[in-house]
């Protein structure tokens, strides 16, 4: 499949490398990306979905680099 006929909705190969890269550096180790999705209303979140997202992401024990 060439560019032209992918929409506009789909992720490169290459950009799936750029954020596996990125979470790799930021995290400080090897990452696999399982999936990827999009979201549906990135302008409009609701602020329920906002406060339990930053609830779950805040329980994760991750290192702290010094």
């Amino acid at each position: 499949m060439d560019f032209k006929s992918r929409s506009s909705h789909e992720l490169t190969p290459e950009t799936l490398a750029v954020i596996a890269v990125a979470v790799t550096e930021f995290l400080g180790k090897k990452v696999r990306i399982r999936s990827v999705r999009m979201s549906k209303t990135p302008n409009a979140v609701n602020p329920w979905t906002r406060q339990g997202r930053v609830m779950v992401q805040s329980s994760h024990n991750l290192a702290r680099r010094r």
